[in-house]
C-alpha cells in the first residue's frame, strides 16, 4: 500500500484536512518559488507547488474536485500575488497551474481510484502523464508570460514545462510508490548509503564549490534503485533535488557559475531532477517487475518440485554437457525404480535410447516387474539440452486396472441384484394391490353408512396412489436396464397425441378447475418415434402442470416443428420452482423444500422417469425453464426418427410383469 492510498483510506474528515494542508502548502510553495528563484526573477526554475496540488487532487472524490480545482485557481493566485504578480497575471498563472492538476488528477485517479506505481509500465504512464500536464501548464502560462512580461512564447513554454514536469516527477513518486518495510542488515545499508549520498550532494553543491562533477550523485540514486525499496529510492530523489536547489539558490555548485544570465543554470537544475527522477523511477520499476518475476517462478519452480515428489511415477530431469548427462533432480519413486546411481543406468533400453538422443518409449524388466520408460529429449539453441525421463509401472498399473474392472463388475451385479429386487417385490406387491383396489371399488358403489363410506373412500385412494408407486419404480427399473417390453419406432403425429393426451387429463384438471390447450400449427407434426413412450411423457408432464397450477389456471401443450425433428412445450403458470431446485427435480425421489410444493402430493419420480424415457428410447433431450410471468415450462425436444435399441441383453434377464 502506498501513502495515498493510506492517506484516502482515512475518514472523511481527516483526508480533507490533509488536503487542506496540502492546499495552504500549494499557495505558500508558490509564493517562495517566485521570490526565492536564483536564476530568473521573473520565472521560476521549479515548480513544487504543482506537486502539492496534485496530491491534493488526487485525494479528492467526487464532487469535491471541483472544490480543490477551484481552491488551487485561488491559492496560487494569492502566492503569486503576494510575490508583487499583477493582480491579473497572478489569476491567470493560477489558471495554468489549474490545467495541470485537472490532467494529472483525470488520468491518473478517474473517479477517486487511488493510482498505483509499482511497475515498469506504472513507470511510463507516470512520466507520459506528468509530461502532458506539464506541457498543458506550459503552454496555458507561456501566452500569459509572453503578454505581461514580453518573453519569447517558445523559450518560456520550454522552462515553465521544465520546471511543472519536475517537480511532478520528483514529489508524486513519493506518495504513489508502495511502502515496503527494511528489516536486518539492510537497514545499515540504507543509513551508509544515505550519508554517503547526501554528504556528496552537499560537497559537490556547498556555496563556493564548482568541481564540474555535478551528476556524481546518480551512483548514489542508482545503488538505492537496485537495492533499496522504491518508497526509499523516490524519498531520496525528492531530498536530493531539494538539497540541490535550495543550495544553487545561495550559489553552489557547478550550476550557479554557469553563465551570468542565468538561463544556463535554469537548464542544467532541470536537467539534472529529471535525469534523477526519470533515473531512479524506470530503474526501481525494472527492479520490482523483475523481483516480482523471480517470485514468480521461484513458486512455480517449488510447485513443479513438490509435484514431482508427489507424483505416482518415477521422474528423472538431466542436462546434456559434453561429458554426457549431469543429473538435474529426481524423485524417490525413480530412486527405487531406477537406484541411486546414474547416469548411465545400467539399464541397456534406457541407456540406449539416451545415447541415440531421441525421443521415445521403452520397455524394459526390473525384480520380475514390467516398467515404461517414456525418454523425452528438449534441445535449446541458447543452452544446454535436457533430458527426461518418465517411468511408469506397468505391473502396478495393470494391477490398478484389474481391481478397477473387478470394482466396475461388482457394482454392475450389485446394481442387477437390486433392479431384480425391486422388479420382484413390485411384483409381490401389485397382486394384493389389485385385489384392495377391487374390494374398495365394490365398497364405493355400495350403499354404505358415511362412516364405512369415507373410510372406503380413503382406502381406494390410497389404494391407487400405492398402485403408482409401484408402476413408477417399475418403470425406472426398466429403463434403468433398458429392459421391458419396447414398442416400435413408427409414424406418429404429434399433434393428434398431444391433443388426445390433453384430452385425457381433463379428469384430474377438472377437479381443480384447470383448463388444458393444445396450441399447434394446422396440419400433422410427424415424427418417427414410440408413441407409447411419448404417450407416458406427455401425460407425466401434463399430470405435474396441473397438479402445481393454481385453481381455474391454464395449462398448455404447445407442438411447433424444430428444423427436421419437433419440440413440444407443456407450459403452466403455477407454483413455479425456484432456480436453486431445478436441477434436482431430476433426481429420483426429490422433491423441491418448499412448504407450497410439499402440499401436493407425489413421489418424485413423474420427471425422472421424463428424462429416462426422452433420453434413452426417444433420443432427444428435455429441459426445464421459467414461464415469463411465473410458472413452469418443460420443454421436449426430439429428433426425426428415435434411435433404435440393441435388445440383445434382454434374453439375459426376465421382463418386468405386466400390472395384473
Amino acid at each position: 500500500m502506498s501513502i495515498i492510498a493510506r492517506l484516502a483510506a482515512m475518514s472523511a474528515l481527516r483526508r480533507r484536512a490533509v488536503i487542506a494542508v496540502l492546499l495552504v502548502a500549494t499557495g505558500v510553495m508558490a509564493f517562495l518559488s517566485v521570490e526565492f528563484s536564483f536564476s530568473d526573477p521573473e520565472l521560476a526554475a521549479w515548480w513544487p507547488a504543482a506537486g502539492l496540488a496534485s496530491v491534493a487532487a488526487l485525494l479528492t472524490r467526487h464532487r469535491e474536485r471541483m472544490v480543490v480545482v477551484a481552491l488551487v485557481v485561488a491559492l496560487t493566485a494569492i502566492g503569486n500575488l503576494f510575490a508583487g504578480r499583477d493582480p491579473l497575471f497572478a489569476l491567470l498563472l493560477g489558471l495554468g497551474n489549474t490545467v495541470e492538476v485537472v490532467i494529472i488528477a483525470a488520468l491518473l485517479g478517474p473517479y477517486g481510484a487511488v493510482p498505483r506505481l509499482s511497475t515498469v509500465r506504472h513507470a511510463g504512464r507516470f512520466i507520459a502523464v506528468a509530461l502532458l500536464g506539464a506541457a498543458a501548464a506550459g503552454a496555458a502560462i507561456s501566452v500569459s508570460v509572453a503578454l505581461f512580461l514580453d518573453r519569447p512564447p517558445v523559450e518560456a513554454f520550454l522552462q515553465l514545462t521544465a520546471s511543472h514536469a519536475t517537480a511532478t516527477l520528483v514529489m508524486l513518486p513519493v506518495v504513489l510508490v508502495p511502502i515496503t518495510q527494511v528489516t536486518g542488515w539492510r537497514r545499515l545499508e540504507v543509513v551508509v548509503q544515505s550519508i554517503l549520498l547526501f554528504g556528496i550532494v552537499a560537497l559537490l553543491f556547498w556555496p563556493g564549490n564548482s568541481w564540474p562533477v555535478a551528476f556524481t550523485p546518480v551512483i548514489g540514486i542508482l545503488w538505492s534503485a537496485f537495492r533499496f525499496p522504491m518508497l526509499i529510492s523516490a524519498l531520496q530523489v525528492f531530498l536530493t533535488s531539494a538539497a540541490m536547489i535550495v543550495l544553487t539558490t545561495f550559489g553552489g555548485g557547478p550550476f550557479a557559475l554557469s553563465d551570468s544570465a542565468g538561463r544556463s543554470i535554469v537548464v542544467l537544475t532541470q536537467t539534472f531532477m529529471l535525469v534523477f527522477a526519470i533515473t531512479a523511477l524506470v530503474v526501481c520499476a525494472a527492479r520490482a517487475d523483475w523481483g516480482a518475476v523471480v517470485n514468480r517462478l521461484r513458486a512455480q519452480e517449488e510447485l513443479l518440485r513438490t509435484g514431482i515428489v508427489a507424483a505416482a511415477v518415477g521422474i528423472v530431469i538431466a542436462e546434456r554437457t559434453d561429458g554426457g548427462l549431469r543429473l538435474v533432480a529426481r524423485n524417490d519413486r525413480a530412486s527405487r525404480i531406477l537406484g541411486t546411481g546414474g547416469p548411465p543406468f545400467d539399464i541397456d533400453e534406457i541407456d540406449r535410447a539416451i545415447e541415440a538422443a531421441v525421443s521415445g518409449n521403452v520397455a524394459f524388466e526390473r525384480d520380475g516387474r514390467s516398467f515404461d520408460a517414456s525418454i523425452g529429449e528438449h534441445r535449446s539453441a541458447d543452452g544446454p539440452g535436457l533430458v527426461t525421463i518418465i517411468v511408469t509401472d506397468v505391473s502396478e498399473r495393470d494391477e490398478r486396472e484389474r481391481v478397477a474392472l473387478e470394482s466396475a463388475e461388482q457394482l454392475r451385479r450389485l446394481n442387477d441384484q437390486k433392479d431384480d429386487f425391486i422388479s420382484a417385490v413390485s411384483h409381490e406387491l401389485r397382486t394384493p394391490v389389485t385385489s384392495i383396489l377391487g374390494f374398495s371399488e365394490q365398497l364405493e358403489s355400495s350403499s354404505l353408512p358415511p362412516e364405512a363410506a369415507q373410510a372406503g373412500e380413503i382406502i381406494a385412494r390410497n389404494a391407487r396412489r400405492l398402485a403408482d408407486v409401484i408402476d413408477d419404480v417399475l418403470e425406472l427399473s426398466r429403463l434403468s436396464a433398458l429392459g421391458g417390453p419396447l414398442s416400435a419406432a413408427d409414424q406418429v403425429d404429434l399433434v393428434r397425441l398431444a391433443t388426445e393426451c390433453a384430452s385425457d387429463s381433463e379428469g384430474l384438471a377438472l377437479r381443480r378447475r384447470v383448463r388444458v390447450t393444445v396450441s399447434a400449427p394446422d396440419g400433422p407434426i410427424v415424427v418417427r418415434s414410440r408413441a407409447r413412450e411419448l404417450v407416458r411423457v406427455c401425460a407425466n408432464l401434463l399430470s405435474n402442470a396441473v397438479k402445481f397450477s393454481h385453481d381455474e389456471g391454464t395449462v398448455t401443450i404447445d407442438v411447433r416443428r424444430d428444423g427436421e425433428g419437433a419440440v413440444v412445450r407443456v407450459i403452466d403458470h403455477g407454483l413455479g420452482i425456484p432456480d436453486e431446485h431445478r436441477e434436482m427435480v431430476w433426481e429420483r425421489f426429490a422433491r423441491a423444500p418448499i412448504d407450497s410444493h410439499r402440499a401436493v402430493p407425489g413421489t418424485g419420480l413423474g420427471l425422472p422417469i421424463v428424462k429416462a424415457l426422452v433420453e434413452t428410447r426417444l433420443g432427444g433431450t428435455v429441459s426445464i425453464s421459467e414461464t415469463a410471468g411465473g410458472g413452469t415450462t418443460a420443454e421436449v425436444r426430439l429428433p426425426s426418427e428415435a434411435p433404435a435399441l440393441s435388445l440383445a441383453h434382454e434374453g439375459d434377464r426376465p421382463s418386468a410383469p405386466s400390472r395384473g
